[in-house]
């Protein structure tokens, strides 16, 4: 899959959240879900970057998984019906 048509809009997390793990799933959802929401002070997405189609002009979001044995790219589509705001515990 080509990806050579992502724009980089900009990154979302900061160093005071690279950190923060927890993940947003009050539903039974996983990181993968299609339906999970994308809770933007959580993990993953206090490590993910925005991205725009320039085909499409929709919004991307791009996430590294740096797992013990692999490094792999996931990429998202943003979905605003799936945008919460959940609080820190």
């Amino acid at each position: 899959m080509s990806i050579d048509h992502l724009a980089l809009l900009g990154a979302l997390g900061s160093e005071a959240s690279w950190e923060r793990l927890d993940e947003f799933h009050p539903d039974g959802t996983h990181l993968w879900s299609p339906d999970a929401p994308i809770a933007l002070g959580w993990h993953p997405y206090t490590r993910s970057s925005l991205w725009q189609c320039a085909q499409c002009s929709g919004a991307f979001l791009r996430y590294t998984e740096y797992g013990g044995y692999y490094v792999e790219e996931r990429i998202r589509p943003l979905l605003a019906d799936l945008i919460v705001n959940p609080e820190h515990s």
